[in-house]
């Protein structure tokens, strides 16, 4: 998972229903819910498997309320455990308190991230061997938000590796890698000829349950469960670093929504800062994590642990796949230099396209 991918998933079609609509919709429910044809069962059928017309229909209206952001998952199947939602309220209360930073004209905020990622490299022989990169960042924004943005990406380095066969592939990689930092600079953050950077937090709910229900909305179909899909888009969103409290703290609030998510560590650290890690763990032998500053409420960063051996070839369980760490702060300027595609590249197929070449 790149550093500092941009949010790409937020859109802004959140607008709430009209109460018509939710009435309407409340009513249909009720009575297709009320209606129960006779019920014939049949010799060898599951009882798993069995479901009347009434509760097909049911569910298909229950959909609906789902996708006008009306009811959805949120809430429905219970939530974090009584822990983790404790301290995600507290989290939500402290940020609350705790002043965005102002960006004075001519300035700039300044996100740096720590970014430590999985390889799956080859370790020569034809085999897979995972290692550890880093990929640090520091991106400017300016206070004019159509002035031009700086995007500062360090060189990947190697960040840990686990034996022989996992030394040998990393060393593979770090032969062929840029020793140079890339300054990538655009004019409202397009970078690498895209779109303008727009999070779109403005348009997202402030209240949690709608909030979590939109987000499920979003992902739907994605990830590998739609509990752990949210988490992750409350992860991707936070480690943005530009969140406004208002919007942190209603998804800490959502977060308490998810099924699943506990605490998983009282003393998580990232970065030399120290903080409560949220996780959930997934089918896929890996958990997804936030951490946050508890007094604060600001996040630290996210991470991945592996739940059992053989996620990776040749990591085991325990260890953390990835992780993100988030500071902001202003500063007065950013660094000189850079072009729209980085070092080396240019914008092709006309400006907006997207496309860099060399």
């Amino acid at each position: 998972m790149d550093e500092l991918t941009l949010l790409r998933t937020v859109r802004k079609d959140a607008a709430d229903p009209s109460p018509e609509v939710v009435d309407r919709g409340r009513r249909a429910l009720v009575e297709h819910i009320g209606s129960r044809p006779t019920r014939t069962r049949h010799r060898g059928l599951k009882r798993a498997g069995w479901i009347s017309g009434a509760t097909i229909v049911a569910a298909g209206v229950a959909t609906a309320l789902v996708l006008s952001n009306i009811v959805g998952l949120a809430g429905w199947r219970g939530g974090a455990d009584s822990a983790a939602a404790a301290a995600l309220s507290d989290a939500a209360a402290a940020t609350i308190k705790t002043s965005d930073p102002v960006v004075g004209p001519g300035q700039y905020l300044k996100v740096s991230t720590q970014a430590v990622y999985s390889v799956d490299g080859d370790d020569g022989t034809g085999h897979g061997a995972a290692y550890l990169a880093t990929q640090d960042g520091q991106m400017y924004v300016p206070a004019d938000h159509n002035a031009d943005w700086v995007w500062v990406r360090d060189p990947s380095t190697v960040a840990q590796t686990f034996g022989p066969a996992s030394e040998r592939a990393a060393a593979a990689a770090v032969a062929n890698s840029s020793s140079t930092p890339d300054i990538i600079r655009a004019a409202k953050g397009a970078w690498y000829n895209g779109k303008p950077t727009e999070w779109g937090f403005q348009s997202l709910p402030r209240d949690p349950q709608q909030l979590l229900n939109y987000i499920y909305r979003v992902t739907a179909g994605h990830g590998v469960s739609p509990d752990g899909e949210a988490l992750v888009f409350i992860a991707d969103t936070l480690r943005t670093g530009v969140v406004p409290a208002d919007l942190r703290a209603a998804l800490y609030k959502a977060a308490a929504g998810i099924p699943g998510l506990k605490i998983t560590d009282h003393a998580a650290t990232l970065d030399g800062r120290t903080g409560i890690a949220f996780g959930r763990d997934e089918s896929n032998g890996v958990r997804q994590e936030i951490i946050i500053d508890p007094t604060s409420g600001l996040l630290i960063g996210e991470r991945q642990v592996l739940l059992h051996d053989g996620v990776l070839p040749g990591v085991p369980a325990g260890e953390s796949m990835g992780w993100t760490a988030v500071t902001t702060t202003v500063v007065d300027s950013a660094p000189t230099g850079g072009s729209l595609c980085g070092t080396g590249s240019h914008p092709v197929g006309g400006a907006g396209s997207g496309q860099c070449e060399g």
